[in-house]
């Protein structure tokens, strides 16, 4: 079990914030960072509070270089002007045509959110809820698929499919054969889902991550270190 405490740190004259968890297994003070700016230090139990002040401020200007990139990865996958869906880039566009349905729609290489005017405000949060509610089902057809051709031609068989909104991994089986995808695998290529897919099928004969499991996922994947590789590198949320 971990115990979590809040701890504050000033670094540069600004007030930081910081999720500290304890843990057993922790043979040494390390900092994680978490999207979508979250820092947490990891440590073993009953370590001084004055260790970990001093541990973090050394590592400062790390820990700012690495938000510096979280915010980048963020920015590549959405922002203001544009959005990553399935590994391909779409400008957003934004009016209102009566002659067209009120929501999301795709047109060429532009995604159209197609809303009555409202205030900045009030349009910003339904821009944003809409996005959202519309990638979720995107992402729940295309994986429930997917998963369900994949598993075939692996031979395997899950309970269900559930999506989450995961904060530090891509997937998980659980012990009953129920896989947990996180949503936002819709932001990426359909051959990097694959490999999570592949990853996460695999689990359903070997429980672990031995030599013979990753066998596994090579024979489904042969190209798996380099997807492993890109989500490390281009993903937003930790695997």
């Amino acid at each position: 079990m971990f115990a979590n405490i809040e701890l504050y740190f000033t670094i540069s004259n600004n007030l930081m914030h910081y999720r500290t968890r304890f843990s057993s297994k922790a043979k040494r003070v390390s900092i994680k960072i978490e999207p979508p700016n979250q820092v947490l230090v990891v440590a073993p139990k009953r370590t001084p509070k004055k260790i970990l002040d001093k541990f973090v401020k050394e590592q400062s200007a790390w820990i700012t270089k690495q938000l510096a990139r979280m915010v980048q990865k963020q920015d590549s996958i959405e922002s203001n002007t544009q959005v990553l869906i399935f590994g391909k880039t779409y400008q957003k566009k934004f009016g209102f045509n009566h002659n067209l349905p009120i929501g999301i729609l795709f047109t060429n290489n532009q995604i159209l959110f197609n809303f009555p005017d409202s205030n900045t405000l009030q349009k910003n949060k339904l821009v944003k809820s809409e996005l959202e509610i519309f990638l979720k089902k995107t992402a729940r057809k295309y994986l429930q698929e997917k998963t369900k051709a994949l598993a075939e031609k692996m031979q395997v068989k899950y309970k269900k499919i559930t999506l989450r909104n995961q904060k530090t991994r891509w997937g998980s089986c659980s012990s009953n054969n129920t896989l947990s995808l996180n949503w936002r695998l819709v932001h990426y290529p359909p051959e990097i889902i694959d490999y999570v897919l592949v990853h996460e099928l695999a689990h359903l004969i070997h429980h672990n991550h031995s030599k013979k499991f990753w066998e596994l996922v090579a024979l489904y994947d042969p190209k798996y270190r380099q997807h492993k590789n890109y989500l490390k590198k281009y993903g937003v949320t930790l695997n």
